[in-house]
């Protein structure tokens, strides 16, 4: 030190710095002692040098010099948040340190002096002219031939490229954030990092594709189903992509879910007593909502209408009009109430503020949330708080210092942790039944049931049981996958952090492809990859019951399409004397369908309601709507005459921007049996029609009420504003 101060002296700079090779280590071991204990940086002056010195000569006395150059090598800094000789060989040349060639040992050996000022992948220039120097001193002092001194200032070094310093940077951040002060010196998470590294290959090996749509981020978690513990974690794509949010931790972003959470009202109306046989309409239908004047009317993906249909083709093939159907019968607050059990933590508005369209996903979500929901129904309906830590370890470790993070255990291991490390009773809820988590798990999984939408073969469909939905929000901004095989469920997010809509993606096709990967390499380090038939044990009390395909009902002969279903014991559609299905007869003309009026329109409109259909319903022995045909022992058996379309106290508005020959109010009503009906608007006659027909309107501004007469002489009335 007196020998670099006197230097100094004469030079009027600092060319020579004061420590040893030993007081390097004694530096790096006394900073790393106090981030330890205190969170920060020591301070710089003489004292602490005079400590360095101090730890210095008791290295020197405990140490032998091989030792100590170990310890260095070990602790050195080598940019890029890289530390120790091995790991920067791997990071900056791919190789072990013990394979690396002269040159690229000098050019190692030169980093930790400067390393910010020498980083190879911001000043390469720099980096080099201080591996030259290194080779230069080496040759004179005899440490290398000549020869090789020339060979090693030859070679021309190829650096790996540039990634992020270690693994699940968006997770580790996480952790870090979430540990209490004084940080501990180790600490171990649940994250599988060979699971980790090959879901970021999966998601590098999709980036064009998902380029093509429009897509610029991604967030993929993997949890494991019996332990609750996150297995992987990609927070955006990129890391490095700063201009794309690359630091984004997406998971915890709340986005759009669209479909995905459709589910969880399904869950709930099972909960309530409903079950997959439960019969809903896919007919054109408006809602009221808060807003006083103005109706909800939700729409299908492919703007197309099915009538009836069983909740479970509704939920497989995700259809919105049944689901708001559902949230309708339910009602908002209680599918809130049930989200925000199911551990969803963006819920934080009255129902009225989210309307209908929570179930369609209008609200926004966590992908974490999502995910960690879903396996609730994998675990027979019981939530369980994820875990991201094993074992925070506090104060210095002799044996485990050296241990590499990425040595973790195996997730077949994971699976059999020890008692105090399974999730806590306080840490979890029950959140649905057994039964419901059976019926939900077996629609999900039903490829069958979903194939009329999403047809066969697709990114949906694997070698394995596994049950999947997903979603597309508003405009297309975000698609989203989630799903569960036996041993992990996985949830895959695909958008734009800075909301810029997709191009023609959906989740099926932007997600659903990465999910597919991501599903299949976590089953193979799971063990699984193999099995099929139900993910799900069926609940004792339930029994196969077989069911008319349209009306849900106990099938009979008549019926045309009939279906098996797994019911309660206590439904009256397992019950053996349960009536039969009420819709279809057998007559000389053929089968006859009997529509219950609320279908009657769609019916017409589909194609579907035959003339030999039309002249049954007018026949006195047929009742529309009762549970099975018999006599009409009263002129006054009909339903009552009232108005669906429109809704009263609904506001219309007149667009400037399309013809008035397009716009019109669909005047409708229902009770009139086969007669007609004739409407008058504002006491002025406007048209007649079929008594469950549709007759087509012109919007008129202002105020409008609707009155409809049938033969025989009932009257409904409604009124409306046009604006």
């Amino acid at each position: 030190m007196a020998r670099a101060a006197w230097r100094n002296l004469r030079a009027r700079d600092r060319v020579e710095g004061g420590s040893t090779l030993t007081q390097q280590v004694a530096k790096l071991l006394l900073d790393r002692r106090a981030v330890l204990a205190t969170g920060r940086v020591r301070s710089r002056g003489w004292l602490q040098k005079l400590n360095e010195a101090v730890v210095a000569v008791r290295l020197e006395h405990r140490l032998s010099k091989l030792e100590i150059l170990a310890l260095y090598l070990n602790l050195a800094p080598y940019g890029n948040q890289i530390t120790g000789a091995e790991r920067a060989s791997r990071a900056y040349f791919g190789i072990p340190a013990s394979l690396a060639t002269p040159a690229q040992a000098a050019f190692l050996a030169a980093l930790p002096q400067r390393p910010s000022r020498f980083n190879p992948w911001r000043n390469l220039r720099q980096a080099t002219a201080r591996q030259r120097s290194v080779l230069d001193r080496m040759e004179r002092r005899g440490l290398v031939a000549p020869t090789a001194a020339a060979e090693a200032r030859a070679e021309r070094l190829r650096l790996a490229g540039e990634s992020s310093p270690f693994i699940a940077p968006h997770f580790v951040g996480m952790v870090l954030a979430d540990l209490p002060d004084p940080k501990p010196e180790r600490v171990v998470t649940t994250l599988d990092a060979d699971l980790q590294r090959t879901v970021d290959g999966i998601v590098r090996s999709q980036r064009s594709l998902l380029e093509r749509h429009g897509a610029t981020n991604v967030a993929v978690v993997v949890l494991d189903n019996t332990t609750a513990q996150w297995l992987a974690w990609e927070g955006s794509g990129n890391f490095e992509a700063g201009d794309r949010g690359g630091s984004i931790n997406g998971p915890t972003m709340p986005r759009q879910p669209g479909s995905a959470l459709k589910t969880f009202t399904y869950a709930l109306a099972f909960e309530s007593g409903r079950t997959p046989a439960t019969v809903l309409p896919d007919i054109p239908s408006s809602f009221p909502t808060a807003e006083e004047g103005v109706v909800y009317t939700p729409r299908n993906y492919d703007g197309r209408y099915r009538g009836p249909l069983l909740a479970r083709s509704a939920l497989a093939g995700s259809i919105n009009v049944p689901a708001v159907w559902m949230a309708s019968e339910l009602g908002v607050p209680e599918v809130l109430r049930f989200l925000r059990r199911a551990g969803f933590t963006t819920f934080d508005r009255t129902g009225a503020h989210y309307g209908l369209g929570v179930t369609l996903g209008n609200a926004e979500v966590r992908l974490d949330e999502l995910t960690a929901a879903y396996a609730a129904f994998a675990r027979g309906g019981l939530w369980v708080a994820p875990r991201t830590v094993l074992s925070p370890v506090y104060g210095l470790q002799s044996t485990d210092r050296q241990e590499s993070a990425e040595r973790r255990p195996q997730t077949e291991d994971r699976l059999q942790q020890p008692a105090d490390r399974r999730p806590k009773t306080e840490d979890s809820v029950q959140l649905v039944s057994p039964r419901t988590a059976y019926w939900i798990t077996d629609i999900l999984s039903d490829d069958e049931a979903r194939a009329f939408i999403f047809g066969r073969g697709s990114q949906l469909e694997f070698p394995f049981p596994v049950a999947v939905k997903t979603g597309t929000s508003q405009a297309y901004h975000d698609n989203w996958t989630v799903g569960f095989s036996q041993h992990v469920t996985v949830g895959v997010w695909v958008g734009n952090f800075d909301r810029t809509p997709l191009v023609g993606s959906s989740g099926v096709t932007g997600a659903g492809p990465l999910f597919h990967a991501v599903m299949l390499a976590a089953e193979a380090r799971a063990g699984g990859m193999t099995g099929s038939g139900s993910l799900a044990a069926r609940p004792a009390d339930l029994v196969e019951t077989r069911l008319c395909a349209l009306s849900g009902m106990r099938a009979q002969d008549a019926c045309p399409i009939k279906r098996r279903e797994w019911l309660p014991r206590d439904a009256p559609e397992a019950a053996g004397d349960a009536l039969p299905c009420s819709w279809h007869h057998a007559t000389e003309q053929g089968v006859v369908t009997v529509w219950p009026e609320r279908y009657r329109a769609w019916a017409d409109t589909a194609g579907v309601r035959t003339r030999i259909d039309r002249r049954a319903e007018r026949r006195p022995g047929f009742v529309s709507g009762a549970v099975g045909p018999r006599r009409d022992t009263s002129t006054t058996a009909r339903a009552s005459l009232h108005v669906t379309s429109p809704a009263d106290g609904t506001v219309f508005l007149i667009d400037p921007t399309l013809r008035p020959e397009f716009q019109a109010v669909p005047l409708r009503a229902i009770g009139a049996g086969p007669t007609r009906v004739s409407w008058t608007v504002n006491g002025r006659a406007v048209g007649s029609a079929a008594g469950d027909a549709t007759l087509q309107w012109p919007l008129e501004r202002g105020p409008q009420h609707a009155v409809v007469r049938d033969a025989d002489g009932r009257t409904a009335e409604v009124s409306f504003i046009v604006k």
